[in-house]
């Protein structure tokens, strides 16, 4: 009976003790449990029956148990100790072990008690020993005693808590707590005041934000005490520690935490971190990306796991490199799958803790495209010198402090100079004698302008003439220039020439400053007899005056010619064969930009047949009637009395249809220049001799050109009684002339063609180029993990870009001047050319909401280039897409207004944004011309519209409002059937 009810005790006691009993054998394994073990671990005696101690004992604990089990059981003592264990929960519960050796039974008997409130008690009870010996050591910064409401009844503040918020004592007393509170931690201040209220024990509230008297916010640690209910006290016991610089140290530490792992998981590098087996411990989202894994399946695995073998020795290498202490980086190309061929860039840095390197940090980046955009470079660098050296101009670049950066072989050529050794110096020390010169103010003024400069110079040094064309940029200066010494020379003979051609039926001489002879025309050796060899280097006077010339007339020639001024006389001078003729000499001094006399120009008209007229005019009319010129009589008024044969030839009209008439009645046209029609008029009412070259028409119609020579002829009384005319029929000399003008506006267009190229060049190519050759060399001496090295790289590709679209600018340019005389042409719908174009814009179009209006026959061809007539109306509605108003919805308008025998003319108008025709001028077709700086475009659209009509015979108009709109009308050769076949 009693073995009965000492079981039933000890199922009782093992059922609802709350300590847990257990029996452990003496491997320690668990014989039998208490139910109170689901209640502190969690686990049933089902799950850890047979199960040793050590199953649930924290790790470092478990030697130090078995240890005391051993002891308890040679000492066959019982004795108390305490271990963690760790729940079916994982949470770690303190316990308190009785344990007693049963010899008998050869086992343990346990007696567990979960001592966690003790552990607490005995912590809080250390805290605030630990708070109490603070305080008595240093005191808090602020005590107080607050009544139920939080209202301030007694106040103590420290020194340093007084001057930091500014407060006494009594200016805080009788004031609400929360008043001082920062409005988003006072939530936390009332629930702490609400658990104050239910316990007895302190009330600690962390990092509340307090306002100092400044208006400041400061960071306080406060603690209460409910003291409500101790008569002694009867009220909450608040004491307060100023705690702000230690919380900004913390909220920094957070920030920078928080910065390192926002750079880890968010740098575009991969970036790993290993140990010293290779073995990595952790990853960033940009390696998991590049080797296509997730986070479990990389971690605790080596790098070499996700390498090609080829690889795996050099990384090795490199990372114990990295563990003897050294950044280590360095590049290497490997073929991974099914990313093909990669180069990758390795950066190494060791991470050392207290002088002991414990592991690595690996950044990883993907430089492949950098690479094959660093080879492309060279290459096209490589390309780009050969295009220097072989510009036919002499050329050399100058940095922003007037060093020689670069020189090509011309340049040597043309100076007579090795330049290799100017590199780098100033070129003002190279050429001192230029200080202050030409050369020095036009390149200054190029810069200060950052406007291109054009001149020609005189090199005295090398007696020769250069042409120099300076472009600034913002690396500095291009200069190009070119030997034109013949050019010049040339030029002035040109220049020469140029005064006698239209001056050929007279003598001409150019005369030095002091009227000697420098050159004269064969006109002039067939008036005088005397050759320019002959004349060259004498004055006129001293060379044909002779006895019979007038003294008065002669001194007034030399006063007027040694004050420089114009000088119109009829002299008698004598030939070289002694010979009298009557000269009318005009001779007109020419200045320099400074107002310096430079030389003078004499024309001498032979009019000895005019002054012996009175005397000769029946021996005039004979000669007049046998010449091949053209000659007229006219009488005062200009009325036709006696033509020659020579006139019937020219015109076609006999003396008896022209007879009476003034001449103007019959041989004037359309054509006839009316500003020289009213000269000659004017010439005949002051009675003087004069010449003209006129276009007049024959009978038939034909137009043809006339130099006419006209005199007066004087009678006794000193008026005009009759006008000899001379004609010469010039139309030949004319056309010549025309061809002549027509070959020198090519040329001029030519030059204007190579200045534009020689700008492109020197203005939009060689900046970029400089760029990517100064960002090429600084690449490969920078850090490759670097926030600067990834900015550089950028700014590499930016300037590749630019230099690939300048380059394909040019050789749009290049293939549309050298199509011109060579351009396919055919007969092409005009219409159906549209339509492509908008078909081509047809989604821009739509999503601005814009409206093309094609008002045009189906039938219209034009004689044209398809692929130019596509570009003209592709480029004029993509500007109208463009360029469009923010105020209103696009519309455009194409329509045929004129329609020609030979010729078209089509009006494209929009209502954009349009421009200011006047701040345009003449460079709204111009190439890289923009009128909207704040819309992206590149200013090639309206050059390539105008070069395309231009190559295809045609031309362009154009007007524009701003705020209106904008229309161009395009003029094209019209196509004619017989075309058809082309």
């Amino acid at each position: 009976m009693k073995s009965s009810q000492n079981k039933i005790v000890q199922n009782y006691v093992l059922r609802y003790s709350l300590d847990m009993i257990c029996v452990i054998d003496e491997e320690a394994r668990l014989v039998q449990i208490s139910d109170a073990c689901k209640q502190l671990l969690g686990f049933t005696e089902e799950e850890l029956a047979g199960l040793s101690i050590t199953c649930f004992v924290h790790p470092e604990d478990q030697s130090r148990t078995l240890e005391t089990l051993q002891s308890i059981r040679e000492r066959s003592a019982g004795t108390q100790f305490e271990i963690s264990a760790a729940s079916k929960h994982g949470q770690q519960v303190p316990l308190l072990w009785s344990v007693a050796w049963l010899k008998e039974e050869n086992c343990f008997l346990c007696v567990v008690r979960d001592i966690t409130a003790q552990k607490q008690a005995e912590k809080e009870m250390r805290r605030k020993e630990a708070v109490q010996r603070v305080l008595v050591d240093h005191g808090s910064d602020m005590q107080a005693l607050l009544d139920a409401h939080g209202n301030y009844l007694y106040v103590a503040v420290a020194e340093p808590y007084e001057r930091a918020f500014g407060y006494s004592p009594d200016q805080i007393m009788g004031a609400n707590a929360l008043s001082f509170v920062h409005p988003d931690d006072i939530g936390r201040i009332e629930q702490a005041f609400v658990r104050l209220r239910q316990t007895q024990e302190p009330v600690r509230v962390p990092d509340v934000r307090f306002k100092a008297s400044n208006g400041e916010w400061r960071w306080v640690e406060t603690t209460g005490s409910n003291q409500l209910g101790n008569p002694d006290v009867q009220a909450i016991v608040v004491s307060s520690r100023d705690i702000t610089e230690q919380k900004q140290v913390l909220l920094q530490l957070a920030e920078s935490e928080q910065r390192f792992k926002s750079l880890f998981d968010n740098n575009p590098s991969m970036v790993l971190y290993q140990n010293w087996e290779g073995t990595i411990l952790d990853a960033n989202p940009a390696f998991l990306s590049f080797v296509g894994k997730r986070g479990e399946d990389v971690m605790n695995r080596p790098l070499s796991d996700f390498l090609p073998s080829e690889a795996v020795p050099l990384c090795r290498q490199k990372l114990q490199e990295a563990f003897s202490g050294s950044v280590v980086s360095f590049e290497a190309e490997m073929t991974f799958g099914e990313l093909g061929h990669r180069v990758l860039s390795f950066v190494k840095v060791p991470l050392t803790v207290a002088g002991r390197t414990v592991g690595a940090h690996t950044v990883i980046t993907d430089i492949t495209d950098v690479t094959q955009a660093r080879r492309t470079v060279e290459q096209q660098a490589a390309k780009l010198g050969t295009i220097f050296e072989s510009i036919t101009d002499a050329f050399f670049t100058l940095d922003r402090n007037w060093n020689f950066t670069y020189t090509n072989a011309e340049f040597d050529n043309i100076l007579l100079v090795e330049s290799s050794g100017f590199i780098g110096r100033c070129i003002w020390d190279v050429y001192p004698e230029e200080t202050n010169g030409l050369f020095y103010r036009e390149y200054h003024r190029a810069v200060e302008t950052d406007g291109s400069v054009h001149f020609q110079a005189y090199l005295e040094r090398l007696e020769k003439w250069l042409e120099v064309k300076a472009f600034p940029s913002g690396e500095g200066l291009s200069v190009y220039f070119s030997d034109i010494t013949e050019q010049v020379h040339q030029q002035k003979e040109l220049e020469k020439l140029s005064l006698v051609a239209s001056k050929t039926l007279n003598s001409v001489v150019i005369l030095d400053r002091e009227a000697r002879i420098e050159w004269a025309n064969e006109s002039f050796t067939r008036l005088t007899g005397y050759t320019l060899p002959e004349a060259a280097g004498k004055k006129p006077f001293d060379l044909l005056w002779g006895a019979d010339t007038d003294p008065v007339t002669a001194q007034r020639i030399k006063e007027r010619a040694k004050n420089a001024q114009p000088i119109k006389e009829e002299v008698l001078v004598y030939r070289k064969s002694g010979e009298k003729r009557w000269f009318e000499v005009e001779v007109t001094p020419i200045f320099d930009g400074a107002g310096e006399l430079v030389y003078r120009i004499g024309i001498q008209t032979d009019v000895t047949e005019r002054v012996k007229s009175k005397r000769e005019l029946e021996k005039l009319s004979l000669v007049a009637s046998r010449t091949s010129n053209s000659i007229i009589i006219m009488d005062a008024e200009r009325r036709v009395e006696w033509v020659n044969e020579g006139f019937t030839k020219m015109t076609g009209y006999t003396l008896a249809e022209i007879g009476g008439k003034d001449p103007r009645d019959l041989l004037i046209g359309p054509d006839t220049d009316k500003a020289e029609l009213q000269r000659i008029v004017e010439k005949f009412a002051e009675g003087v001799s004069f010449n003209t070259n006129l276009v007049n028409y024959r009978k038939s119609g034909e137009a043809f050109w006339l130099a006419m020579d006209v005199s007066p002829v004087f009678g006794t009384a000193g008026s005009v009684t009759h006008f000899v005319a001379i004609q010469k029929d010039i139309t030949f000399r004319k056309e010549a002339e025309a061809n002549l003008v027509k070959m020198s506006q090519a040329l001029y267009q030519q030059n204007k063609d190579l200045e534009q190229f020689t700008y492109i060049v020197s203005h939009n190519l060689r900046a970029p180029v400089a760029n990517v050759l100064g960002l090429s060399s600084l690449l490969s001496r920078m850090d490759k993990g670097s926030s600067l090295y990834e900015e550089t790289l950028s700014n590499l590709r930016l300037s590749a870009h630019r230099m690939d679209t300048v380059l394909r600018d040019l050789n749009t340019i290049l293939s549309i001047r050298d199509s011109k005389g060579s351009l396919e042409r055919e007969r092409v719908n005009v219409k159906l050319k549209i339509q492509q174009a908008l078909t081509s814009l047809q989604e821009r179009l739509e999503r601005c909401g814009g409206v093309v209006t094609v008002d045009m026959d189906e039938d219209l061809y034009l004689w044209a280039n398809k692929a130019y007539l596509y570009s003209i109306f592709y480029n004029l509605l993509s500007n109208a897409i463009k360029y469009r108003s923010k105020e209103r919805p696009l519309q455009v308008e194409i329509k045929c207004v004129g329609e020609a025998e030979e010729e078209v003319t089509i009006s494209f108008e929009d209502n954009g944004s349009g421009f200011d025709l006047k701040k345009a001028k003449d460079k709204v077709f111009k190439l890289y011309s923009r009128f909207h700086p704040e819309t992206e475009g590149r200013g090639i659209g309206l050059y390539l519209v105008k070069a395309h009509l231009e190559a295809m015979e045609g031309a362009v108009e154009v007007t524009s409002e701003v705020g209106a709109g904008t229309r161009f009308l395009l003029f094209l050769p019209k196509a004619r059937h017989e075309d058809s076949h082309h």
